[in-house]
């Protein structure tokens, strides 16, 4: 899963939403830059503790057929799936289940250490913010399970994915404990040393998938449930995301967008082994309820689900560097706004917020091109977004 940075018809409105004229005029805007034709389709969303302000899709869910891209329109959503995982560890934090600062051994069969540092534990706290120093190797790619063999011709697949599909076409399903031992374990088998950055835990932000799985499987040790089933009745069932799951049995498959690679070829759905970093399945619409929520816990300590000391130690920086700040498995970007961002084959999602306005956004699309033109639409969506978020908090 990948983290995307940026370096820089369907309407909800209300009394705190836009003005009917301004809406208008986002849309407007945001089908001129859907016509690029670089991507296939997206949806966005803009909220605040309020609710939702605007929310419309564009483009298409399917190319071949033309299905529209709709606010409901169903995909994963990569690892913005992790602020999900963040809001689990802090849920067993408040019930005295664990503590950030509890070595990952107390709750581990295994024992894991950095080979560079194996008298030095990892935390908790290490994993969320990702300091734990683990690195996500080639071997990483075997998490993903295709629910067909992607059969795109060598010579028709994006350079990047050219080493990828074979590898894709046999993964095998397999317990996550056993995906994590291959990995960061010295008797798994496709563990290295190279699966580590020489730093001391605690000391550098590395980003690593694999911190939010071993989260994912403490979850499920101290819980004595599944990821999955305890996620979806600490969030997805309080605030009544309907359309939202961690497979595809849960969810309405004839919602679901196709997925297309940065060539527009399109790959088959597909579900996590490691499923606590990025298996979330949901929609725009159902994003905005759950972002709303959280948006709205941290501005004004509201929540069922945690209480407001533990959302301020959740979304404010749990590690901060010179150059990198962190919550905990929640994101800051370089302007200091929280949430999280994902990348996987065949999508891209955003999802932050100003913790001074109390304002966000949010944008789906069904295709990766994080390296090329459909990268840059995103971008002016991205900040023509930003431009009417700023009229609504001349409005507040």
């Amino acid at each position: 899963m990948k983290k995307l940075y940026f370096y820089l018809p369907f309407f909800l409105f209300s009394h705190f939403g836009l003005g009917q004229g301004l809406a208008d005029s986002l849309t407007i805007k945001l089908k001129k830059i859907q016509d690029f034709g670089y991507l296939p389709g997206f949806a966005v969303s803009i909220v605040s503790d309020k609710g939702v302000h605007y929310q419309q899709g564009f483009g298409y869910a399917d190319i071949e057929t033309q299905k529209p891209f709709t606010v409901n329109s169903l995909q994963n959503i990569g690892s913005i799936s992790k602020t999900l995982t963040g809001i689990a560890i802090m849920k067993l934090v408040e019930e005295g289940k664990l503590s950030l600062d509890t070595p990952i051994n107390d709750f581990l069969p295994l024992n894991l250490y950095n080979p560079y540092f194996p008298k030095i534990p990892i935390t908790i706290r290490h994993l969320a913010t990702h300091t734990a120093t683990f690195r996500d190797p080639h071997d990483y790619e075997r998490t993903y399970l295709f629910l067909q063999n992607i059969n795109i011709p060598k010579e028709d697949l994006p350079k990047e994915y050219r080493k990828l599909v074979n590898l894709y076409n046999n993964n095998s399903p397999m317990p996550v404990d056993q995906f994590i031992t291959n990995l960061v374990h010295p008797l798994g088998k496709w563990y290295s040393k190279k699966n580590f950055i020489r730093k001391r835990p605690g000391s550098t932000y590395e980003y690593s998938n694999i911190g939010a799985v071993i989260a994912g499987y403490i979850i499920e040790r101290i819980t004595k449930k599944s990821y999955q089933e305890y996620t979806k009745e600490l969030i997805l069932k309080k605030f009544k995301m309907n359309q939202s799951g961690w497979k595809h049995s849960e969810v309405e498959m004839s919602e679901f967008v196709s997925l297309y690679l940065s060539n527009n070829q399109k790959i088959p759905p597909y579900s996590l082994i490691t499923y606590a970093d990025g298996g979330l399945i949901t929609s725009v619409s159902d994003l905005s309820i759950y972002f709303s929520e959280m948006i709205k816990a941290y501005k004004h300590g509201n929540s069922e689900i945690l209480k407001a000391n533990n959302i301020k130690a959740m979304m404010d920086a749990a590690f901060i560097s010179d150059s990198k700040k962190s919550g905990i498995f929640w994101s800051i970007n370089g302007k200091g706004e929280y949430g999280h961002s994902g990348g996987d084959p065949g999508i891209m999602t955003f999802m932050m917020f100003n913790p001074n306005s109390g304002i966000g956004r949010i944008i789906f699309t069904n295709k990766l091109d994080d390296e090329g033109n459909g990268y840059n639409q995103l971008v002016y969506i991205w900040k023509t977004l930003e431009e009417y978020m700023q009229h609504i908090t001349e409005q507040n």
